[in-house]
């Protein structure tokens, strides 16, 4: 069930006034919001709710054990091998097989292994992660272990289940269990959040998928130069705008129904480099790979080249983690590299001096990069990402003069100027936020129509929902 379709809207509606009614009770809640979240990833399939259950189940037990025999080493290992195992088994499998198979073909061996045909579970990626925080705080004694409803409704939560952010159980346990009633969280602000994710996804991500990026990416060799570029910026703005929609329209249900998620984006497009990107871009993700994966194998407290090492290994395997593709790795690599260089670069170089137009010169070479890296990202095969690439070499400033030429000038100038209109839509936004109350829901819903209307047909999907 999509969480823009009308049905979910419906369901939500009569849900929200059930859990309410329920507020004298937190337990209650809770054990609605469980069913209500098991519902969802049934209605997704009924194999995607007994593989959560199962994995339920393991965590627990795994979190009862790192309790009695905290800051074991085995602890962390039986993390890793439930986590690594679910993601060789549901996401790597043919990808891995394939590439054994192909290198035993290189050396002359004609071998077909056994590949399990097993369907990827729906928020796999997300409450993976969320149990990994759940037990790593438990072997460095940080928590105790949950009740299996608890964890449950930890693991389940729909808000995040599906497409994140990527939550921590030192933050999201006590909501769960907040030791007094539960109120809605700011309401003005979760209605506006929910607002501005139609806007950005209805409007914005549903027209730049289906206008400049969809068909061209599908058949890079039947367009122009101008138009491959046109879509490269396009699709830099479709996937902020579909994940930060996301983000906002999940975080909007979540305050609706008092809890608080993590913050996910902080304008990404801003940053000057590609270290401040990665502080602004997919945050939850972004500390969680820090924390857990870049941290753990050392940092930079080995030296300069181990730490820059430790980098791409962690951009790797966040690369990974976004899907079994060669295509996910070049990119992972790709944001690994530069960060690795520009790390360089601070440590060995002098820094420059500071000129008019040296922080706008910083984002658009950061924002360009980014591109760039989104090609292999959205492409479906390596070979379709060098068709885009090299559909570019033709590029003219004549060509530039075109329609879709001036069109991808344009986006540049967005891009130049997305500071300054960041901040009139922050100060708009909060503004709208003091309204009285009872002149705040008739507008916004009025709001919200017209804006679907004005839409692509159809319900837009969610890009990392795949992942």
């Amino acid at each position: 069930m999509s969480f823009l379709s009308i049905e979910f809207g419906l369901c939500f509606i009569l849900f929200f006034a059930v859990y309410w009614s329920l507020c004298w009770s937190v337990r209650a809640q809770n054990l609605l919001l469980l069913a209500a979240s098991y519902a969802i990833v049934a209605s997704f399939s009924l194999e995607s709710l007994y593989i959560l259950l199962g994995y339920t189940v393991a965590v627990y037990l795994l979190g009862l054990m790192g309790a009695r025999y905290p800051g074991r080493h085995i602890n962390y290992l039986l993390t890793l091998l439930l986590v690594l195992g679910c993601f060789y088994l549901f996401k790597f499998q043919e990808f891995f097989v394939a590439g054994v198979q192909a290198a035993l073909a290189g050396m002359g061996l004609e071998v077909t292994l056994p590949v399990l045909q097993v369907l990827v579970p729906i928020g796999l990626s997300f409450y993976a992660f969320h149990s990994v925080s759940y037990l790593v705080s438990i072997n460095r004694r940080e928590l105790a272990p949950a009740s299996l409803p608890t964890l449950a409704l930890y693991l389940a939560f729909f808000p995040s289940l599906i497409a994140g952010p990527v939550n921590r159980a030192l933050h999201m346990l006590p909501q769960i269990h907040p030791g007094g009633m539960r109120q809605v969280l700011e309401p003005q602000r979760a209605l506006g959040l929910i607002a501005l994710a139609v806007v950005k996804l209805f409007f914005f991500s549903g027209w730049l998928a289906s206008q400049w990026v969809d068909p061209v990416f599908e058949t890079p060799a039947s367009h122009s130069p101008e138009q491959i570029l046109l879509s490269i910026y396009g699709y830099s703005f479709l996937i902020y705008f579909n994940f930060s929609g996301y983000t906002n329209l999940v975080t909007g249900v979540a305050l609706l129904l008092g809890f608080r998620l993590p913050d996910n984006f902080n304008a990404p497009y801003a940053a000057r480099n590609l270290k401040e990107f990665w502080g602004r871009w997919h945050i939850s993700l972004s500390t969680f790979i820090r924390d857990y994966v870049y941290i753990p194998l050392g940092g930079n407290r080995q030296g300069a080249w181990r730490g820059n090492l430790n980098m791409l290994l962690a951009m790797l395997i966040s690369g990974l983690w976004h899907g079994a593709s060669l295509n996910f790795i070049i990119w992972g690599a790709l944001h690994g590299l530069g960060l690795a260089l520009y790390k360089v670069a601070s440590n060995w170089l002098p820094q420059p001096m500071r000129w008019p137009g040296a922080d706008l010169l910083a984002r658009l070479l950061t924002f360009h990069y980014v591109a760039f890296a989104w090609v292999f990202f959205r492409s479906a095969t390596l070979d379709d990402a060098l068709d885009m690439l090299g559909g570019l070499a033709d590029l003219s400033l004549s060509a530039l003069a075109s329609s879709n030429g001036l069109l991808a000038l344009a986006a540049v100038a967005c891009v130049a100027i997305y500071p300054q209109a960041l901040a009139l839509l922050r100060q708009g936004f909060a503004a709208s936020s003091r309204l009285p109350w009872a002149f705040y829901p008739l507008p916004l819903g009025l709001f919200i129509t017209l804006v679907i209307f004005a839409s692509q047909s159809g319900v837009p999907g969610f890009i990392y929902a795949s992942f």
